[in-house]
């Protein structure tokens, strides 16, 4: 309901509150009727606490909305205006794993509100939140700032959590920080400084599995900690809050200080934490389950678990409404229902086949990782094979890496030296975890590609229920078929003797008291007849028949998904991946040979693109230039694949640790392309006709390399391909002037930078290809393709295939005929 209220106008909202009030007024007017006649049915009083709960949610959704946008903020935001405006930073500046549309440096994103601006020469108050897209002067900015800026304002998607995006053209300047926020800033800086003289793993580790503090990890450890699920270690979640406040009630309750007292240090300690790893959504979900959870442990009701996590996501959706399109508030909310409805139902599955200990440990891991599987393969079309294995052997150390971190903080700033000796004591701990990470993510299948969208959170969930029902059958086998085949035999009369009985054979932690019948004698006639329904009642043959679809359904999807995104095209000569944003094309050159020109944002696309095309080794690979969409991918091509030679384009120096990395890990050196070199790959040849020497130190976009690959076709033509890179307008030009190409003598043009407006249209008026592709993200928040340049394609008659519109792009050249389609 929030999700739906969130996309619509304000109006909505309040008229559903409305209803929601009129709903309530009937029920509690049809009560009254019933007492003074009873006959009247009874109103059901789940239906009226619904009923109210959905108003009240309405209400606070329509007034917050409306809220957000009252007074001259709103035109503003509509008209995209130029704002000077007061903030209060909402979150610590992250740096944007997207690279710049300009090319000009890194991007820094901080979740701010706006509490007051300047549009017009009219100066007025507001209360908006926005996401502050700034350079790398916002790299500073700390959670509770209050800061002064100027920007360009631009209307977020409906339901977005900040109401407008606001493009820093100025360096913030910081006017105050609150005094808790500013003692909270210090002390986690204090923290990180302590951790420089630790391995990198435990300096990339150990701030984000205390605090949630990322700014240290290594792009290389982060895709490893990605493929094996422990993602979650560096977000703070319930398990975080869990430990803190089991740590502290237990070291209360040793001083002997009453069950109240330690109740409240607990929720001290807690809001003291939340104040520290900042207010992300699934803190927030933890710190007020356990604030509940701490009231029942006080009253004496443990065991309403389910309740309480229903409370705490209602207390804080109607707190703020924007956590129900937060995927981590989703993710840890579906983690904690999976443990409470699954994780003792688990273990005691697992416990006919090994150690309680051992059952426990699995089930924990298990039961949330099937709650969360059909949410996670929305941000990532994939599965994790090894996350459940590696969740286990990194599970022991994670409550002494929290419960350590947390006790050094407290320590550093009064006894600085055993503070300092338990951070390091801590952080080796986190190596533990680095090297899970690291074995498991370099074993073969590490990951699975699957299917995204709709149908994969669909498939994703049909196998979780075949999982969890295969688990049923295999724990209820021995004592399901045991007992079956006792009956045949006394059934046939080839029984051991009239006496015996069955006694199913349960583990003492799986029994729980249950009452065992052995008095199961009966006649062969009437065992006969039982055969047919024994342990298959009519609901139970309906539930076995669902699981055996959901097996099915998720074997299906798994086979699907297994192929790539795209399946085999029967004739290539060149293939645009549809890699998101950024770029990721193959040539083919031979038969499982091909030439990679860049390798998409991630791993995971490219690798699967390339697995549909069948191919297995590569014989140039070509990085265009090194920002993030463009090589990100590139152990996505690397994996199982033999790669021969690999050129780069950069303005700097030094390549990305990643790419250094990966490159190291395969054995592989890299050269820096430049104009005039050339070559053959396989069945092709290739010119690279940018960048020229005199061009050295340029931005990173203009240092792209842009080559010409001419690829022979099956009937003895030729496919010419001018690939540019991220190439802008003033470095165009300048190609241009040396570049001896007429107008359609190219047959496929890759549009520079995804169709940005930056990349301009002179390369476009002067070649004139007979097609052109662009590779962008579908819903791209640079707003790529640029009008401009598809108003220039329009203008030139030149037909445009995009990945956005129709997915990867197979080019064919066959039959004197060049055609371009999607891959079907």
């Amino acid at each position: 309901m929030s999700l739906i209220l969130l996309r619509l106008p304000a109006a909505v909202a309040l008229t559903c509150a409305g209803v929601g009030l009129g709903t309530v007024t009937v029920l509690l007017l049809a009560g009254l009727r019933r007492r003074r006649r009873k006959s009247l049915p009874a109103v059901s009083g789940t239906l009226f606490l619904l009923v109210c709960i959905a108003g009240l949610l309405a209400l606070v959704i329509g007034v917050k909305q409306t809220e957000r946008v009252s007074g001259p903020i709103g035109p503003a935001i509509e008209a995209g205006a130029y704002v000077t405006a007061e903030l209060t930073a909402l979150s610590d500046a992250s740096r944007s794993t997207k690279p710049s549309m300009f090319g000009s440096g890194p991007r820094y994103l901080v979740t701010a509100e706006i509490t007051e601006a300047s549009h017009g020469g009219r100066k007025f108050e507001a209360a908006t939140p926005v996401l502050v897209i700034g350079n790398q002067t916002w790299q500073t900015v700390r959670y509770g700032d209050r800061l002064h800026a100027a920007g360009t304002l631009a209307p977020m998607e409906p339901g977005s959590s900040e109401t407008a995006m606001l493009s820093a053209s100025t360096a913030p300047a910081v006017t105050s920080t609150p005094a808790a926020a500013e003692a909270v800033n210090t002390l986690r800086s204090l923290f990180v400084e302590h951790t420089r003289s630790l391995p990198p793993d435990a300096r990339g580790l150990l701030p984000g599995m205390v605090f949630g503090d990322r700014e240290q990890q290594t792009d290389d450890l982060e895709e490893a900690m990605r493929r094996t699920g422990l993602t979650h270690l560096m977000a703070v979640s319930g398990a975080n809050c869990s430990y803190l406040l089991g740590f502290v009630y237990l070291l209360a309750t040793a001083c002997r200080a009453p069950r109240w007292l330690s109740s409240a240090l607990g929720i001290v300690a807690l809001a003291g934490f939340v104040l520290l790893v900042r207010p992300e959504p699934s803190v927030l979900r933890a710190a007020v389950m356990g604030a509940i959870g701490v009231a029942a442990l006080v009253s004496g009701r443990r065991r309403a678990s389910l309740s309480f996590l229903a409370l705490a996501v209602i207390v804080l959706l109607l707190a703020n409404p924007w956590l129900a399109g937060e995927y981590s508030f989703i993710l840890s909310v579906l983690a904690t229902l999976g443990l409470v409805l699954l994780g003792s139902t688990c273990s005691r599955w697992l416990q006919y086949f090994m150690p309680k200990l051992l059952a426990d440990a699995m089930a924990i891991p298990l039961a949330a990782q099937l709650f969360c599987t059909p949410v996670l393969v929305q941000l990532q079309p994939e599965l994790a094979m090894f996350s459940i294995p590696a969740n286990i052997l990194a599970a022991p150390v994670v409550p002494f890496v929290t419960i350590g971190g947390m006790v050094s903080l407290a320590l550093l700033p009064w006894a600085p030296l055993p503070g300092g000796w338990l951070v390091h004591a801590t952080g080796f701990l986190t190596l533990w975890v680095a090297q899970i990470a690291r074995t498991f993510s370099g074993l073969p299948l590490a990951t699975l590609p699957w299917l995204g969208g709709p149908a994969g959170a669909v498939l994703a969930a049909a196998s979780a229920v075949g999982l969890l029902a295969l688990l049923w059958l295999a724990a209820q086998g021995r004592d399901g078929i045991s007992s079956l085949w006792f009956r045949v035999e006394q059934a046939t009369g080839h029984g051991r003797g009239s006496d015996r009985r069955y006694t199913p054979e349960l583990p003492a932690s799986a029994n729980h008291g249950t009452r065992v019948d052995t008095d199961q004698e009966a006649s062969p006639g009437r065992v006969t007849r039982r055969l047919a329904v024994a342990r298959w009642t009519g609901k139970q043959r309906v539930g076995a028949a669902f699981c055996s679809a959901a097996v099915v359904g998720g074997l299906l999807g798994w086979l699907v998904s297994s192929t790539g995104a795209a399946p085999l095209p029967d004739r290539w000569d060149a293939v645009v991946c549809n890699v998101g944003q950024g770029d990721g094309l193959v040539i083919r050159t031979g038969t499982g040979q091909a030439m990679i020109i860049d390798a998409g944002p991630e791993p995971g696309a490219m690798d699967s693109c390339l697995d549909s095309l069948g191919v297995e080794s590569v014989g140039l690979l070509v990085l265009t230039h090194m920002h993030l969409d463009h090589y990100g991918g590139l152990d996505g091509v690397l994996d199982g694949r033999k790669v021969a030679r690999v050129i780069v384009g950069s303005s700097k120096k030094e390549l990305p640790d990643l790419v250094e990395d990966t490159l190291a890990e395969h054995g592989l050196d890299s050269e820096l392309g430049e104009a005039g070199q050339s070559g053959r790959t396989g069945s092709a040849s290739w010119q690279i006709l940018w960048p020229t020497a005199a061009r050295s130190g340029a931005s990173e976009n203009d240092s792209s390399i842009v080559m010409l690959v001419t690829v022979p076709g099956a009937d003895g033509g030729v496919l010419r391909i001018l690939l540019t890179g991220d190439l802008e307008e003033e470095a165009a030009a300048d190609l241009l002037r040396g570049l001896a190409l007429e107008p359609g003598s190219v047959d496929i043009l890759k549009i520079s930078h995804h169709g940005a407006r930056n990349g301009g249209t002179a390369i476009l008026d002067q070649v004139q290809p007979r097609a052109a592709v662009i590779s962008v993200g579908s819903d791209n928040d640079y707003g790529h393709p640029a009008p401009e340049i598809l108003s220039a394609l329009e203008r030139l008659r030149i037909p445009v295939f995009r990945t956005d519109q129709i997915g990867t792009i197979v080019v064919d050249l066959a039959d004197g005929s060049l055609a371009v389609r999607p891959a079907e």
